[in-house]
């Protein structure tokens, strides 16, 4: 009887540490799926085409930690550009209002940890998990740069949409195989190629860069500059550790083209910071003030990687007044011109 009973009872036991480690972990999983991980990048102006769209996201992320007020509205104003640079400078990135590729990653890695807070671990009484205040500083960076077997294109490679580029890979395969693009976290975007034959010789492909396949909707369509990495996936083995990946390569749009500066107006002190958005901008992009290449330019502080915008400062020697900006790409003749306004100082 004494054997039953000790029997039972150890039973017991084991279903109540597995009901405890079943919702603990469940707890854990839920708040994990609140990792914030934003697709592309947002700048000032950006809607949401759909609710709860990245903008909406972004804002509730923001709001969440204490950098925003304002309900979430699915659109990029003023009062979210001033939260993401406040978030920015807690983080130690260019505080230019842009949510790029180090900006995202910040956001993803912060949302983790607040989402894993005060989880609690079996055996711990009220024990927290990698719990960080909004005030602290978490260094980020890009996700580890991959050392696969692709070996074009190479890391921090920088390719312009519309251009061509071989892909070319060490390792060779013994069948079919698929060629996929993925953004920093891991998200795949869609296909290069799908389901291509592998044949002796074959370890490269051409690639338009930019062009991918979405099986979704059965259609090409383009994508956005930004942050990439190539995979390279075996159809005949179909394990992904064995899978090749390329180093992480930034591609940019190939045209050249402004659209807006944040803020239109503001002093000419050679600090405060002022941000042009556009395309194919790049170190060689210079901005002058009233005629090209005249002996007033602006001073460029940060390109982004992407050629999305530049940061850039009014020297002190430009009057106060309206004035046409002459954005020039270091190359052509032809300048794009924007209105800009300096400000007297209060």
């Amino acid at each position: 009887m004494n054997k039953i009973n000790r029997y039972h009872k150890n039973i017991a036991i084991l279903v109540a540490i597995m009901i405890i480690v079943f919702v603990v972990g469940g707890v854990a999983n839920t708040r994990a799926s609140t990792c914030i991980s934003l697709n592309a990048d947002l700048g000032y102006g950006a809607v949401d085409n759909v609710a709860g769209g990245p903008v909406s996201q972004l804002q509730g992320f923001l709001r969440d930690s204490n950098y925003l007020v304002a309900s979430s509205t699915g659109y990029f104003g003023q009062a979210t550009l001033s939260a993401v640079k406040a978030f920015q400078t807690s983080g130690s990135v260019s505080s230019t209002g842009y949510v790029g590729p180090l900006t995202r990653a910040m956001i993803t890695q912060k949302s983790c940890i607040y989402s894993t807070s005060n989880t609690s671990v079996v055996g711990s009484s009220a024990a927290t998990v990698n719990s960080v205040p909004p005030s602290v500083s978490v260094p980020i960076s890009l996700p580890a740069i991959s050392r696969g077997s692709i070996t074009s294109p190479v890391t921090g490679q920088v390719i312009s949409i519309g251009s061509s580029t071989v892909i070319r890979w060490s390792r060779s395969l013994t069948g079919n195989y698929d060629l996929s693009l993925e953004q920093p976290g891991g998200a795949g975007v869609g296909f290069i190629a799908n389901d291509q034959f592998s044949g002796t010789n074959q370890n490269q492909y051409i690639w338009k860069v930019g062009k991918i396949f979405l099986t979704q909707s059965n259609s090409y369509q383009t994508v956005p500059a930004g942050t990439y990495r190539i995979r390279l996936r075996d159809s005949s083995v179909g394990d992904p550790a064995t899978d090749q990946l390329s180093g992480w390569f930034t591609v940019i749009a190939s045209q050249f083209s402004v659209s807006s500066i944040v803020p239109p107006r503001g002093l000419a002190d050679d600090s405060t910071s002022f941000v042009l958005f556009g395309s194919g901008l790049t170190p060689s992009t210079h901005i002058y003030f009233d005629s090209n290449y005249s002996g007033l330019r602006a001073t460029n502080r940060y390109v982004s990687p992407d050629g999305s915008l530049v940061v850039f400062t009014v020297p002190t020697t430009v009057p106060a007044g309206s004035h046409m900006l002459y954005i020039n790409d270091g190359q052509s003749s032809s300048p794009l011109s924007m209105p800009f306004v300096v400000s007297t100082i209060q």
